[in-house]
């Protein structure tokens, strides 16, 4: 065999050695996901509940790495500059790579850095009124609404909580003051108090605060009823047509990570979305399985992300500090 010959097959042998067989020992050692919300929240336990579920399916360690701050954009970004390998993941929540876009200026990421592998669970947001109201149905609060005015104020905690009002507000033809909380209980207690006419709170915090009387479940902005509250009807069937704002969860890897070990993760994961054991799970965190794959990722991402750009280019989203 000539030197030429020899270097040919060896170029080649690398080649074949580096590419489809990868997914088959993957993953070799330890993987890392990372989440831009603290420890002990909602999101937090349903991202360790899938990080534990992996180990068990792969046989290897899986490390949840918190790093809250800025919505979610110091995880997001680290996981845009890690090494695409599939051992850096992003467990997502639906703001950072939508609604972030229009509510921060200078992102260190765009959505372009992200290889999607699939969705994993989804939720809703409850539109709540005060337990002591007079208020039984959105058409109850609608019309308390449209009698207030600019008078009407509403609570936001969280941005899906701020865009749900704003287009509730928009169908609804009333313009009320935005009142800013950095947390949901803190948005209760005022209306409970009598402070704010209502707000869109998380699914996963309302429970206690309804079984309690503080608060009084309206409809969800779900397209569909939640496990969670399954009499509590949705905002399209109480009449605000076409309403949909579903917090959802998701993994994404570093664009580039090869394409065998993004089909091997989505296998992998989709398998423990469809347990029983993961259902049961879910709906104590007052959520619901969402299995899919990168398409039906994406396309719930194009979806919501056409909702903060409307209400961006309507002036209803405040932009956040840098």
């Amino acid at each position: 065999m000539t030197s030429r010959l020899r270097r040919l097959f060896v170029c080649a042998f690398f080649v074949v050695a580096s590419s489809p067989m990868m997914a088959q020992d993957y993953p070799s050692k330890p993987v890392r996901i990372l989440i831009g919300l603290p420890a002990g929240g909602g999101a937090d336990l349903l991202c360790r509940y899938f990080a534990d579920q992996l180990a068990k399916a792969t046989n290897q360690t899986v490390v949840v790495e918190n790093r809250p701050g800025a919505g979610g954009n110091l995880a997001t970004q680290a996981v845009a500059s890690a090494k695409p390998d599939g051992y850096t993941l992003l467990f997502s929540t639906s703001n950072p790579l939508t609604g972030n876009f229009y509510l921060y200026k200078n992102l260190g990421f765009k959505l372009s850095d992200f290889a999607p592998i699939t969705t994993l669970a989804r939720a809703a947001f409850v539109l709540v009124v005060s337990g002591k109201s007079d208020i039984h149905s959105v058409a109850d609060l609608t019309k308390s609404l449209k009698e207030k005015g600019t008078r009407a104020r509403y609570g936001a905690p969280t941005s899906i909580s701020l865009a749900s009002a704003e287009i509730y507000l928009d169908a609804i033809g009333v313009n009320a003051q935005r009142v800013p909380y950095k947390a949901s209980a803190m948005a209760a207690t005022e209306l409970a108090a009598g402070d704010l006419d209502f707000f869109f709170m998380d699914s996963t915090g309302v429970k206690g605060p309804a079984e309690r009387g503080q608060v009084r479940m309206l409809a969800v902005t779900s397209p569909q009823r939640i496990s969670l509250a399954p009499d509590v009807p949705t905002m399209q069937e109480q009449g605000v047509a076409d309403f949909d704002m579903t917090p959802w969860f998701a993994i994404f890897a570093p664009a580039g990570t090869p394409q065998d070990v993004r089909d091997k993760l989505e296998g992998l994961l989709n398998a423990i979305v469809k347990t029983p054991e993961t259902k049961a799970f879910l709906s104590n965190a007052a959520a619901d399985p969402y299995p899919g794959n990168p398409d039906v990722l994406m396309a719930t991402v194009r979806s919501q992300s056409e909702k903060y750009r409307k209400l961006s280019e309507a002036g209803k989203l405040p932009l956040a500090a840098e």
